[in-house]
């Protein structure tokens, strides 16, 4: 709006410009109403949507990979209990002297050096264990655990199979042994050797 102011003087006049006072009250009215307005109904349902599926999505990335770590760590630690098992059992058989009794899950074997000494290996399915047991030691010593299937067999002393006592020259064992672990993940060893029971004559 122009407004013509008069000059006393008989000068010229001046043309002032003027904003109609409505105009000026309702524009920061406006801005500050928008400005501070909530989130509508749909607004905060589509978050908590879009949220809940980050979420969701986050939380099965954790689990996958922590399942994946929980079978990792426990296939390491079957297999090292695995060369254990067999690194031990090479170092005693190769010492004893001679092969006194033979099944495909039963060895046992005579000391070297010593009289009525024995050394017994056993698999037993129902525990799932392979066990120890020598002459003067108090109780059988547990190798394995968890192992689901095993198998003794004999060979010659150029290593073809056998199953004559007084030929055999050298043991093959294999073993499979299992583990589940937080109810849904299960993991396999698998281990197969020959040893050599180098006192025993050929």
């Amino acid at each position: 709006m122009n407004l013509n102011i008069a000059n006393p003087a008989g000068g010229p006049g001046r043309t002032l410009k003027t904003t109609p006072v409505g105009l000026l009250s309702a524009s920061p009215v406006a801005a500050r109403s928008k400005a501070t307005r909530g989130m509508t109904l749909v607004e905060m349902m589509v978050a908590v949507a879009v949220g809940s599926l980050i979420l969701m999505v986050m939380a099965q990335v954790f689990l996958t990979g922590a399942f994946g770590f929980a079978s990792m760590s426990n296939y390491v630690s079957m297999g090292s209990r695995s060369r254990n098992a067999l690194d031990h059992m090479t170092r005693e058989i190769r010492q004893a002297s001679t092969l006194l009794e033979f099944s495909p899950t039963r060895l046992k074997f005579s000391l070297q050096g010593q009289t009525n000494s024995f050394l017994v290996y056993e698999w037993n399915g129902a525990s799932r264990q392979l066990t120890e047991s020598k002459t003067g030691d108090p109780e059988a010593r547990v190798l394995l655990s968890g192992c689901d299937q095993l198998a003794f067999s004999m060979r010659n002393s150029v290593f073809a199979p056998t199953t004559a006592i007084s030929e055999s020259k050298g043991i093959r064992v294999a073993w499979k042994c299992s583990r589940t672990i937080l109810n849904r993940t299960t993991t396999e060893d698998m281990e197969q050797a020959l040893i050599v029971m180098r006192n025993k004559p050929i």
